[in-house]
């Protein structure tokens, strides 16, 4: 009898020693995931671009609705600004692999 106590408490001590090691490791591991996902955002009003988490050194190339090439802007930090002067109509904004249409009025 006092054997399987003894081996019990073995166990539960085992236990409580492993657990609070292997919660840490996930707690780690959800926070790395959750770290290496950044999504780019842009948004344009009266004529403005605003970007945020974009990545430096990407291009942002804007298109008009028929496909032609109108401006190409070269990413310099993770959050800019950039006034546009474009004339109104719609247009087709891709940066990395977010492509978004956008109408200027």
């Amino acid at each position: 009898m006092a054997k399987q106590i003894l081996n019990t408490i073995i166990i539960i001590v085992l236990l409580l020693a492993v657990l609070p090691a292997f919660s840490q490791d996930r707690q780690s591991k959800k926070q790395e995931t959750a770290t290496e996902i950044v999504v780019p955002e842009m948004s344009v009003k009266d004529n403005k671009l605003t970007l945020k988490n974009a990545t430096k050194g990407k291009q942002l190339i804007i298109y008009t609705i028929i496909g032609n090439k109108v401006r190409q802007i070269e990413i310099k930090s993770s959050e800019e600004e950039h006034e546009l002067k474009l004339q109104r109509g719609i247009y087709i904004f891709k940066l990395e692999s977010i492509v978004k249409k956008i109408v200027i009025k």
